[in-house]
């Protein structure tokens, strides 16, 4: 499995974007909360307008193995 992780710096906090094969497959993001501290990492299949949303996990890392499992599953055509 080729791929990598690469942070973004930009208006959105943490943001992570999964690179499969030189393609960028999605992303995970942690938003920051003036209220609170306790903001998942939104997991999210797809660049742009066309992103679906999967769900969100607490732990980073967990964030990410749900990305990469979702891309992997779906180029050996398991997700469909």
């Amino acid at each position: 499995m080729n791929h990598t992780w690469t942070r973004v710096k930009t208006s959105l906090p943490n943001l992570n974007i999964l690179v499969f094969n030189g393609i960028e497959q999605g992303f995970i993001y942690k938003p920051k909360d003036s209220k609170t501290g306790q903001n998942a990492w939104r997991i999210h299949l797809g660049i742009g307008e066309n992103s679906k949303f999967i769900g969100h996990s607490w732990v980073m890392s967990n964030a990410k193995r749900i990305l990469e499992s979702v891309v992997v599953g779906n180029v050996r055509g398991l997700n469909r």
